[in-house]
């Protein structure tokens, strides 16, 4: 008879890792406003995760191509962002970061479960 053999528990597989450059162009989904030198929300630090001002949002559950409500919020009061024109109940604008599989001199990890956009992807 052989004796049991107990394996070691299976690490959790991580959160998809993407990269994005926040200094890109970007534009709202819903109102088509468009803001060539990237998202103005990631000139401020972000209260919901604690991202610093520069950096994508941090949450650790994914989702992090868009910004947290807190620093969207932040950087309407700052007069950075207008209030979005499109079909929005909270007057934000849906402007997710393009999110790439290759690494490139000016773009910052993203935790993310979307998949990378498909003419983006390398």
């Amino acid at each position: 008879m052989r004796p049991i053999t107990f394996l070691p528990p299976v690490a959790q597989k991580p959160v998809p890792s993407r990269w994005a450059c926040v200094d890109a162009s970007v534009t709202c989904r819903r109102c088509h406003h468009e803001w060539p030198d990237g998202d103005p929300a990631y000139q401020m630090a972000c209260r919901g995760c604690g991202a610093p001002a520069g950096q994508p949002c941090c949450r650790p559950e994914g989702g992090n191509e868009r910004v947290c409500f807190q620093r969207d919020q932040d950087a309407r009061r700052a007069g950075l962002l207008i209030p979005c024109e499109g079909l929005s109940w909270d007057g934000r604008h849906d402007k997710p970061l393009t999110l790439s599989l290759s690494h490139s001199s000016d773009a910052r990890a993203v935790l993310s479960g979307a998949p990378p956009a498909r003419r983006f992807a390398a």
